[in-house]
Order: C-alpha cells, then sequence, then structure tokens
C-alpha cells in the first residue's frame, strides 16, 4: 500500500521545456516535438537544430527566481494532479523537485507553488539529493526522467514514469493522463 507519493514538478506539472526554449529565443512545440525521441539532450539537439552552441550555463543562467515564478502549467499538469488526489489524499502527497544550480532557482519554484498549489506550499521538498533516497516500498514517485524512476525502483519504491517525448515512454506521451490513472488504478489507498 503507497502512503506517501512524490510528484516531480518540472515537465510533469509546470512545463519547464517550453519555459526554458522562450528564454532562450529557440522555438518549441511539445505536440511537435523538435528534438529525438527517447532521449533528453536538449543541448546537443539545439546545436543541430540552431546552428549554434547553447551551453548548460546559458540555461542555467535563465533559471532565475522570475523564470520559475513565470511558468505555465503543462498542458495535462492540472489533469495529472487531480488523478494523483483521486487516488490518494493531499496529505499523502509531496512535490518532490531538483532545482537547477543558478542560487535563484529554489526561490523561484517555491514561488510557483505558492502561486499555483497553495495548499502544497510546506509540502514541497526541493533538493539537489537523489530523489532514490526517499525510496521506501510504500512510496510512489511520479517523474518523467527516466534516471530518476530507475534509482527509486532499484530503492526499493514504487515509480511511474510520466511518459513525455523526451523519455523512454515516449511512445504514450499523447496519453499521460490515461496512463498516470491505469497507473494508480494497481496502488489505490
Amino acid at each position: 500500500m503507497i502512503k506517501t507519493v512524490f510528484l516531480d514538478m518540472d515537465d510533469v506539472l509546470a512545463d519547464f521545456m517550453r519555459g526554458l526554449h522562450e528564454a532562450l529565443n529557440i522555438p518549441y512545440d511539445y505536440f511537435n516535438y523538435p528534438y529525438k525521441k527517447g532521449e533528453w539532450n536538449i543541448l546537443g539537439y539545439q546545436i543541430k537544430l540552431q546552428g549554434s552552441i547553447i551551453t548548460f550555463d546559458q540555461c542555467n543562467d535563465c533559471c532565475d527566481t522570475l523564470f520559475w515564478q513565470n511558468l505555465e502549467w503543462m498542458h495535462d499538469g492540472y489533469d495529472i494532479l487531480t488523478a494523483v488526489e483521486y487516488k490518494y489524499a493531499p496529505a499523502q502527497i509531496y512535490l518532490l523537485t531538483t532545482p537547477m544550480p543558478n542560487v535563484d532557482s529554489p526561490t523561484g519554484k517555491w514561488l510557483w507553488v505558492r502561486d499555483n498549489m497553495s495548499m502544497y506550499y510546506k509540502r514541497t521538498i526541493i533538493t539537489q539529493a537523489p530523489k532514490h533516497l526517499l525510496a521506501r516500498p510504500d512510496t510512489l514517485l511520479i517523474d518523467d526522467k527516466d534516471e530518476n524512476v530507475d534509482g527509486f525502483r532499484e530503492a526499493g519504491g514504487k515509480a511511474l514514469l510520466i511518459p513525455r517525448p523526451w523519455n523512454r515512454a515516449h511512445l504514450q506521451a499523447d496519453r499521460t493522463v490515461e496512463v498516470v490513472k491505469e497507473f494508480l488504478e494497481r496502488y489505490v489507498r
């Protein structure tokens, strides 16, 4: 039985990829994903698509307080949250997110949560520590990053990889909310 659900923020609830592309002035369309599916390698593909080198430092510099605070919801982020809240009490749900190295990143993430999900403000964990350190048999991680999901499972927790064009579940990216609901049916309170 799942007692605690850890819900990732970036690209599960908040649209980090769109925000980053806008900050870098690079065209982006989630529904016509411009990069190789199944891989999150934004820097490598921008070099090919844009003819210039975008460095990690340039991306990190964009990720200041206002960047995070002003991110929009993912097109299906609210529906994912609603599906999770339908199966688990809000007191069982925590946001678990990793900030960029930019020192203003955690503050911006806090402000996004405050402005968009105020009931989770005191149930938000922002950490550079690996997410798998929180894994237990009664915990569930919902995340879009293959490595986070794998590490959480290997550490003894349960995990759901949110289908996105950049991960190995990309073939299901057009039915993300249904995948979440199907998965949660197996782990009812």
